[in-house]
């Protein structure tokens, strides 16, 4: 009988086991097996106890790829989280889990914002990153499988999109994982997701922002408003004062999809912004931060180039200034014309505020003509060959927009290199440098090309006192033609001063002191200023010179 009565009980417990056990289930819900960084210490599993009784791990096992794990005597209560990581805390170099998704206090729950849920070391844990097979069993029972068939991205999960379904996808959270928390692609009620952000730089200091919505929860999400804001911090913490817009968004039904395209003028160069939503069931794809275009942007511009070069100077070259105040790496930008774009350099070259730098075809050659030089100068791997007439130079930035451009029909020859113009309010203005071989390295001096449809003139001041110091500002637009010349005549209509004589017309100025072509000083009394472009038009005005 007692033998009997021993049959009889230990039937009893296999019984109340098996039945017992079959709600106690235990779903594997997400698996770390693409590991931060290559380190295997942080490989883990996680698991949730789907039922309204505790789970005892010691009554589970895991086998992985074939490889059976007995789990230690753990328990973690109804409708919780409980994970097994391969290491909890961090020794020496070698990175426990608490350090990376907990408060790397050396402690687990002490932090129970992040830290509340079960942790359990199983050093044991082998996971393989391109596929893997985890069968969890309770006795002799399989109660849950997960199985993932590609290694994913590095530092990311594999997580469950319903606790009974066999399919799985690599986390959407930005964080890369939810241990202790809803999966981040498990569908939850009201759920209007920001998909990442679009931006351009639209020019003229505007930008461009498309931004996506979408509806990825179950039920119906009703009309309400986005905010954008700067954040320049990067810290996704955000004050009234850091206010660009708020933007209205229509009602939404699950699976909707729709884009907003907005415009703005954004203060700085690369203006981070911040574009939120009201917060619902899933808090976590309520916002987006990206890296924008402000109205300083771009950095770097094109200042001046040399597309014919002649005589002794036998290399092209272009040249790039900084004009913001923030230092710009060189890395990744590119130069091009109409047809390829090159690399300008592979290194991590820092251009400072205020900065030129010469970029060229043959730095020997370039460096031979401008001795000394007190600038960087870039060899370019391969040189996009400029045409002698009707191209285009471009220049684009770390991320592939177009940062700056110039078109130009023709080059002046001689060496003259097309500037750009430095005046405030004048910078689209290009024209032909002063000097011969133009002015690499320093602030462009520069006539700008014909722009007027007759000759408009300015003299200041006048009348103007040489004795005294002074010299007459004579400014100048004309229309495009053959040549320019600019005389001085006294009053008897003899010749006194050949200020320009037999030039290409361009729009500008230029300075008289009151003297003769011989340097002598004029007498005090009233001239002639005759300006003429050949074929075109002729202007006459007079400048007093006064003691």
């Amino acid at each position: 009988m007692v033998g009997g009565k021993y049959r009889i009980l230990t039937s009893c417990i296999i019984f109340f086991l098996a039945y017992f056990g079959a709600r106690a289930d235990i779903v594997l819900n997400e698996v770390m097996s693409n590991e931060p960084g290559g380190s295997v210490t942080l490989e883990w599993i996680e698991l949730y106890n789907d039922t309204d009784v505790p789970a005892n791990l010691a009554l589970h096992t895991l086998t992985i790829d074939g490889t059976t794990l007995v789990l230690p005597s753990e328990g973690f209560g109804p409708y919780q989280y409980a994970v097994l990581c391969r290491k909890m805390f961090t020794e020496g170099t070698t990175p426990g889990f608490e350090s990376v998704w907990g408060d790397s206090s050396g402690v687990w729950g002490d932090d129970t914002t992040l830290e509340n849920y079960t942790l359990v070391e199983v050093p044991e844990i082998r996971l393989t990153n391109d596929s893997g097979v985890i069968i969890c069993r309770r006795l002799q029972y399989q109660i849950s499988i997960f199985k993932w068939t590609a290694a994913g991205l590095d530092g990311v999960s594999w997580e469950r999109l319903l606790l009974f379904d066999s399919l799985v996808g690599n986390s959407e959270d930005p964080q890369g994982s939810t241990p202790g928390e809803l999966n981040s692609i498990t569908p939850v009620p009201e759920d209007l997701a920001l998909l990442p952000v679009q931006t351009w730089p639209e020019g003229s200091g505007v930008t461009g922002l498309e931004i996506t919505l979408a509806n990825v929860g179950l039920e119906v999400v009703t009309a309400g408003n986005l905010s954008v804001y700067y954040d320049n911090d990067e810290n996704g913490i955000v004050e009234a004062s850091d206010l660009i817009a708020i933007i209205p968004f229509p009602e939404t039904v699950p699976t909707d999809t729709f884009s907003i395209t907005v415009f703005f003028e954004l203060e700085g160069v690369y203006p981070v912004i911040l574009v939120k939503l009201p917060s619902d069931d899933r808090p976590l794809n309520n916002q987006q931060s990206v890296r924008s275009y402000g109205n300083d942007y771009p950095p770097l511009i094109l200042s001046e180039f040399i597309a014919k070069p002649e005589f002794d100077l036998d290399a092209e070259w272009v040249e790039l200034k900084n004009r913001s105040g923030i230092e710009t790496a060189l890395k990744s930008w590119y130069l091009g014309d109409e047809l390829t774009m090159r690399p300008i350099t592979a290194g991590d070259f820092i251009v400072t505020p205020g900065e030129y730098i010469l970029l060229t075809d043959d730095s020997a050659v370039f460096a031979a003509y401008y001795d000394p030089i007190d600038f960087a100068v870039f060899e370019l791997s391969s040189w996009p060959r400029l045409n002698d007439k009707d191209d285009l130079i471009r220049l684009t930035d770390d991320l592939g927009f177009a940062a700056d451009s110039v078109r130009y029909e023709f080059v002046f020859g001689g060496n003259y290199s097309w500037g750009r113009s430095e005046e405030a309010g004048m910078g689209d203005r290009w024209g032909r440098s002063t000097e011969v071989g133009g002015t690499p390295g320093r602030p462009n001096e520069i006539y700008y090309q014909p722009s007027a449809s007759e000759i408009t003139v300015t003299v200041e001041p006048n009348p103007f006192s040489p004795s005294r110091g002074e010299e007459a500002t004579i400014s100048f637009k004309v229309p495009p033609g053959d040549n320019i010349t600019v005389k001085v005549y006294d009053t008897q209509g003899r010749l006194v001063r050949t200020v320009l004589d037999d030039l290409p017309p361009f729009d500008g100025s230029i300075s008289w002191d009151g003297r003769t072509d011989a340097g002598r000083r004029l007498n005090v009394g009233v001239y002639i200023l005759y300006i003429e472009v050949s074929g075109e038009d002729a202007y006459k005005q007079t400048i007093v010179i006064a003691p």
